[in-house]
C-alpha cells in the first residue's frame, strides 16, 4: 500500500510538473521580449520545474539501486529508452526546420521563433554535442542520461555529502562559466537527482505539517521572486550573482518540497485521477508537445489571429498536453515499433510502471 501510495504521488507530482512545463513553453521569446511580467512568469516557473523531474529521478533510482547488479545493463536500458528518442526527435526537427524554411510563410514564423536552417554535418554535431540544438527541450533526456550514468557507475560518491556541496558550487559556477553543450545543462542538473538520493537513501519522505509548510512555499515564493526580479530587470555581476545562484538552489528545492506536497494533499481526491495521468504520460508528453506543437501553435496564433496572448497561451497549453497524450495512448504505445522509437521501450512488452523518468 505504502509502495502505491508513493507512486501516485509521484504520478501527480509528474503531472503537476508537466503541465507546468507545457505552459513554460507557450511563453514564446515574442511574448517574453513584449512583456516584463510574461518573462517574470516564464523564469518563476523555470527555477524549479525541471529541477522537480531530476528530482523525482534521484528518488526512483535510489529506492531501485538494490535492483540494478549489472550495470552495463541498466546503461544500456538508459542508452535506449532516453537516446533513441533523442536521436529521433532530434532528426525530425533538424529536418522539419530544413524543409519548413522553403515556404515563405513557415519561414518567416520559424525566424521569429529563432530558428534557422543548418547544414549536415553542423547538425550532426549539435546533435552529439547539444551545442546550439535546434530542439531546445531535448536537452533534458540527454542530461538525464548523462546523470544516471555518472550516478550507477559512482552510486556511493555521487550522493556523499561531499559531492553534494561540489555539485552545489559547480550550479553556482555557471553564474561565471557557460560549460560545453550538454555539460553546461548537466551542470546544475546533477545536483538535484544527487540530492534525492542523499535525503531519500535512510528514511522516506516525510509529509509537512501545515505550518512548515506554510513555512516552506513562503521562502520558495520569495526567494523564487527575488531571483526572477533581477533575471527580468538586470543581472548583476561579481560576487551578487554567485548569491543569486544560491537563492535559486534555495527556490528550486522549496518548489520541489511544495509541489510534492502538494501532490501528498491531493493523492486521494477524485480531482487527482487527471493529474496521475498525466504523471503517467509525462515522458510522452515532453517529448511530443516541443517545440513545433505548442511554439508552432503560437507562432500561427500569434502571426495569423487578433487572439490575445493569454488566450494564445491558454490554447497552446491544451493543444499541447492533450495531443501528445492522444496520440501516445491511441496510436504511439500500441504500435512496437513507434513506441520503441518514440519513446525507447515497447509498451506492449513492459509491466513496468517506471524506469525513473
Amino acid at each position: 500500500m505504502e509502495n502505491k501510495q508513493r507512486f501516485d504521488r509521484i504520478d501527480i507530482a509528474k503531472g503537476i510538473g508537466i503541465i507546468l512545463v507545457v505552459f513554460a513553453h507557450t511563453i514564446v521569446p515574442q511574448i517574453r521580449s513584449a512583456s516584463a511580467a510574461a518573462k517574470f512568469i516564464w523564469i518563476f516557473i523555470y527555477n524549479f520545474h525541471m529541477p522537480l523531474f531530476f528530482f523525482l529521478s534521484g528518488y526512483l533510482f535510489e529506492k531501485g539501486l538494490e535492483h540494478y547488479t549489472d550495470k552495463g545493463k541498466f546503461i544500456l536500458g538508459k542508452l535506449k529508452y532516453l537516446m533513441i528518442p533523442y536521436i529521433t526527435f532530434s532528426v525530425f526537427a533538424y529536418a522539419l526546420v530544413f524543409f519548413a524554411m522553403k515556404s515563405d510563410a513557415l519561414a518567416e514564423i520559424l525566424k521569429n521563433g529563432g530558428y534557422a536552417a543548418v547544414p549536415i554535418k553542423d547538425a550532426a554535431f549539435q546533435i552529439l554535442t547539444y551545442s546550439n540544438h535546434t530542439d531546445q527541450h531535448l536537452w533534458f533526456v540527454f542530461s538525464l542520461f548523462i546523470v544516471f550514468l555518472l550516478n550507477i557507475l559512482f552510486p556511493k560518491i555521487m550522493k556523499s555529502k561531499p559531492m553534494i556541496v561540489l555539485l552545489a558550487a559547480l550550479y553556482v559556477s555557471k553564474a561565471y562559466i557557460t560549460y560545453f553543450g550538454i555539460l553546461n545543462y548537466t551542470a546544475s542538473d546533477l545536483l538535484f537527482f544527487s540530492l534525492a538520493r542523499a535525503v531519500y537513501s535512510k528514511n522516506p519522505p516525510q509529509s509537512l505539517s501545515p505550518l512548515k509548510f506554510l513555512a516552506v512555499a513562503v521562502i520558495f515564493i520569495t526567494s523564487n521572486c527575488i531571483y526572477s526580479y533581477f533575471y527580468v530587470t538586470a543581472m548583476p555581476s561579481g560576487a551578487e550573482k554567485g548569491i543569486l545562484y544560491l537563492i535559486r538552489i534555495l527556490a528550486s528545492v522549496t518548489g520541489i518540497a511544495v509541489v510534492c506536497q502538494i501532490a501528498r494533499f491531493a493523492e486521494n481526491k477524485k480531482a487527482a485521477a487527471p493529474l496521475k495521468t498525466l504523471g503517467l504520460y509525462s515522458y510522452d508528453i515532453y517529448l511530443m508537445h516541443a517545440p513545433f506543437l505548442v511554439s508552432g501553435s503560437m507562432g500561427m496564433m500569434l502571426a495569423y489571429t487578433n487572439i490575445p496572448a493569454p488566450l494564445c497561451c491558454a490554447a497552446a497549453l491544451i493543444i499541447g498536453v492533450v495531443l501528445p497524450y492522444a496520440v501516445s495512448k491511441f496510436i504511439v504505445r500500441k504500435i512496437p515499433a513507434l513506441s520503441l522509437l518514440l519513446l525507447g521501450k515497447n509498451h506492449k512488452k513492459s509491466n513496468a510502471r517506471y524506469f525513473n523518468v
